[in-house]
């Protein structure tokens, strides 16, 4: 698939799907769009980004809230090491837990605030369900040290802080495979620069799975609704 774009043409092929997604740096801000080859925004899309002069970054307390029988944010990012606490901002009680191998926990039915955080001490993506409600579906991007993360908007944009040039890309969506774990991984050798003076590149890719709302009532989340049922 080739595109023209600034009088280059780009060709990448990831996943067998496609996306597009534009970098735009000033001083120390990455501005990141995506959206899928029809051109409609890619909201909650996490992009990774890694720099050759990494900042260290100080651990954090994030939170992860239920409100209207839903979690909120649908998908959040932390760094490794960081807490996560879940409180539950709805009138009923939540049962909220996750299979995922980097982080493997229950709490168990509550309301308000839980007594603790939790520590997420492995990188990775941690789907959270509710034991209670089976449409309730979460992710927790755990970045590792050498990243930055950010998560799309509703008009599929982000904004990254960090130092130095990109070498190494990574985006992840729920939307990309059957296998919740993947990932697109691209090096500088994979972007190319199609506008001089300005760090912007183009990335082809093409969503597998079909939109969320379509999506949530059939879609396997690695056996999650039944699993901890008592």
């Amino acid at each position: 698939m080739n595109d023209i774009l600034g009088g280059f043409f780009v060709r990448a092929l990831v996943l067998s799907s496609c996306l597009l997604i534009v970098f735009r740096a000033s001083a120390q801000e990455y501005r990141i769009k995506i959206t899928d080859m029809a051109g409609q925004p890619m909201e909650h899309a996490v992009v990774s980004i890694r720099t050759d002069s990494p900042a260290p970054v100080a651990k954090t307390i994030a939170l992860m809230d239920q409100i209207d029988r839903k979690f909120a944010p649908r998908v959040l990012t932390v760094n490794q090491n960081d807490l996560v606490s879940f409180p539950n901002s709805d009138n009923i009680r939540h049962h909220v837990y996750s299979f995922s191998a980097p982080k493997v926990f229950e709490i168990k039915l509550y309301a308000d605030v839980p007594e603790a955080p939790i520590e997420f001490a492995e990188p990775g993506i941690v789907v959270l369900g509710c034991n209670i409600h089976d449409d309730m579906i979460g992710y927790i991007y755990v970045t590792p040290p050498e990243f930055v993360s950010a998560v799309t908007d509703s008009l599929g944009e982000s904004v990254i802080e960090s130092s130095g040039d990109i070498t190494e890309v990574r985006i992840w969506h729920e939307r990309l495979s059957a296998v919740e774990t993947d990932q697109i991984t691209l090096t500088t050798q994979g972007l190319q620069n199609y506008q001089s003076g300005e760090r912007a590149y183009l990335i082809a890719i093409n969503p597998e799975l079909p939109p969320i709302e379509t999506k949530a009532s059939s879609h396997n989340h690695g056996g999650f609704g039944n699993g901890m049922r008592r």
